[in-house]
């Protein structure tokens, strides 16, 4: 997992530490990340964040949508009107989805192969 807004890498680090998150912040500060996304980007600015009682300076302003990408670079999910609420629940069940098709793609593939073992005894 990753995120990635248009934050400094040194607004990362405090964001990550007083949240405590595991996962990596990528600074897009020129939106550039956003944009190959097509996530719009607006002018950045200051802006006070209340939690920690201090000032930050984002270098772009991106909306916050929520990509579920495979391995192979493609994405598999994309929501444009995340929930900050609901996102990590749908997230969940968006990669249960994927695993079972995933699961069911395997058990298919060990069918045909059986079949095809089949035949040739």
């Amino acid at each position: 997992m990753i995120g990635v807004s248009g934050d400094s890498a040194a607004t990362h680090k405090l964001f990550k530490e007083h949240h405590k998150l595991n996962f990596t912040l990528l600074a897009d500060e020129d939106g550039k990340v956003a944009e190959k996304f097509g996530v719009p980007v607006g002018k950045g600015g200051d802006f006070k964040v209340k939690d920690l009682d201090i000032t930050i300076r984002q270098g772009v302003r991106a909306s916050r949508w929520t990509f579920v990408i495979g391995k192979d670079g493609k994405v598999l999910y994309k929501n444009p009107k995340v929930s900050p609420a609901e996102d990590s629940r749908q997230v969940l069940e968006v990669l249960e989805k994927l695993r079972d098709h995933a699961k069911a793609r395997f058990v298919r593939q060990l069918l045909r192969l059986r079949i095809k073992m089949r035949r040739q005894l």
